[in-house]
């Protein structure tokens, strides 16, 4: 797996397990950052790089799949359903054979952590989320951590908190590819994930 930083892989390392289909095997973690502003240009060079690792990863045993993480930094649109057809295909084109999951998280990985309301209440009892905030769509949700900063009140919102929220979600069994929650750019991930083959 490959991503933007530390506490957004770890939050997926939480959140594969949860929607793979059976057993879901060892996730590993690629530590160089994909910036998707960057990769957009230069993305074929960047996959081939992740095909390498990965391939060396694999040497003494099979790989499962290809998972690659990228904050939008923007709602879902058509301009994201241009851009996450655009980056799959060249993922699909670079892994040929290997299943891949695109997790083009709109407008930020927060966003996905929002549609686990009570995730926030078991990790921390003071914060809750707005029912408003319950109902929205939050793949149109602009500036989703700066939106938790500023409404979830004490102890403040940090992005270290990410990953102890998806494990709260996944633990507390909140987490399915098709959440009561609504964000387009999750359920497109969840999508690729479930579609992925059982582990033998």
């Amino acid at each position: 797996m490959a991503g933007e930083g530390d506490y957004d892989r770890k939050v997926l390392q939480h959140l594969l397990p949860a929607l793979h289909p059976g057993e879901c095997p060892e996730v590993r973690m690629l530590k160089k950052p994909i910036r998707l502003a960057r990769a957009q240009s230069k993305l074929h060079p960047r996959l081939q790089d992740i095909k390498k690792y990965a391939n060396a990863l694999a040497d003494t045993a099979e790989l499962a799949g290809i998972v690659i993480h990228a904050d939008l930094d923007g709602v879902a649109d058509e301009s994201y359903d241009k851009l996450r057809r655009r980056l799959c295909e060249e993922m699909n084109g670079v892994f040929k054979g290997t299943p891949t999951a695109l997790a083009l998280a709109a407008y930020e990985i927060e966003a996905w952590l929002m549609l686990f309301p009570d995730a926030f209440t078991a990790l921390h009892p003071g914060w809750k989320l707005k029912e408003a905030d319950c109902r929205r769509d939050l793949a149109k949700l602009q500036k989703a951590k700066e939106h938790l900063m500023k409404n979830l009140g004490k102890p403040d919102y940090r992005e270290s908190h990410a990953p102890q929220l998806m494990e709260k979600a996944v633990k507390g069994g909140h987490v399915s590819p098709k959440p009561t929650g609504n964000n387009r750019s999750f359920m497109d991930f969840a999508k690729d994930i479930t579609a992925w083959p059982k582990a033998a």
